[in-house]
């Protein structure tokens, strides 16, 4: 039973990464596509990009629908880690903190979205940091 709550959290965590990585490639795209818009250059090259309502819109859905299973995969490892050794054996792993720390950026996000209506570049910017985040726990936490 305990192998089970690790295969569910690693799936979780896969696929929750992979829609987070489609988040954060929409919001780097929202940046190119502003600032060809801004600077009034390159509109043949970057004619093809989706609008940037498209990417602002593709970048909000990514992460709603990747937060809920973020957060299912961090209760599967809770649940797992308390079936090997409890939870004060996990406490002291770094891979804890980048969870908390990736679970807060994307909550901010999403509390930013829904309630303050903010979009756009602030909100683009704050996608991207959450996928380094990301890419630092990946090179970090892991063995």
């Amino acid at each position: 039973k305990m192998q089970v709550y690790l295969k569910l959290h690693i799936a979780a965590v896969c696929i929750s990464y992979a829609i987070f990585f489609v988040a954060s490639v929409a919001a780097l795209l929202y940046f190119i596509q502003d600032n060809a818009i801004k600077n009034k250059k390159g509109r043949a090259i970057f004619a093809p990009l989706p609008s940037l309502p498209f990417l602002d819109k593709l970048n909000y859905r990514s992460i709603g629908l990747a937060f809920p299973i973020f957060t299912f995969s961090i209760f599967c490892a809770f649940l797992w880690s308390e079936k090997i050794g409890g939870i004060h054996r996990w406490a002291h792993n770094p891979r804890l903190a980048f969870f908390i720390a990736i679970w807060l950026i994307y909550a901010l996000i999403l509390h930013i979205r829904l309630s303050a209506k903010m979009r756009g570049r602030k909100v683009a910017l704050l996608s991207i940091v959450a996928f380094v985040v990301i890419i630092l726990s990946l090179f970090t936490a892991c063995p």
